[in-house]
């Protein structure tokens, strides 16, 4: 079902936008920046910081996940039944291994998250309209990502870098 694009565009991207649904019924959206594909049906990535997607997911198991190669801006949307899998699985320990190696993981992986695929459909941006081609649209949007990423340069010279401390601290 995993065609070689959506590969393609998934290791590309590493990062991709995972929507559940809450107990109450509203939508959430959080990124993930360890997506992979596990097998020709299935996708991953780790939960490392993410316990409202897995109490989502403990309550409805359905989940989208949107991943978008951002210089081509097309991507692929991702639907279907998602499982957990704990510390102690062998789904868990393969997950670590993929994503990390032989490296220990930089800090805790509360779970591996493994969506079968159901449903997948192309994204597009509307850009495809007007240029010429995906290499038309990759050279325009680097140009515009470079100087987005001046901007932000200046932005954090202004008022300083974020700083988070982690859950330990």
């Amino acid at each position: 079902m995993l065609t070689p694009d959506m590969r393609a565009v998934i290791e590309a991207a590493h990062l991709c936008f995972a929507a559940t649904v809450t107990p109450d019924g509203r939508p959430n959206l959080s990124p993930k920046g360890t997506i992979r594909v596990w097998d020709d049906a299935r996708l991953f990535f780790l939960d490392i910081a993410s316990p409202g997607t897995r109490a989502n997911l403990a309550h409805a198991p359905w989940m989208e996940l949107n991943v978008v190669e951002q210089l081509s801006r097309r991507g692929y949307r991702f639907a279907g039944r998602a499982e957990l899998h704990f510390p102690g699985s062998p789904e868990y320990a393969e997950g670590v291994r993929r994503v990390y190696g032989d490296a220990a993981p930089a800090g805790a992986v509360a779970a591996v998250v493994l969506l079968a695929v159901e449903r997948a459909a192309a994204l597009l941006s509307p850009a495809y309209w007007r240029d010429a081609d995906e290499t038309a649209i990759r050279r325009s949007w680097r140009e515009r990502r470079a100087a987005l990423d001046r901007q932000f340069e200046e932005h954090l010279a202004r008022v300083g870098p974020v700083r988070v401390a982690g859950p330990t601290g």
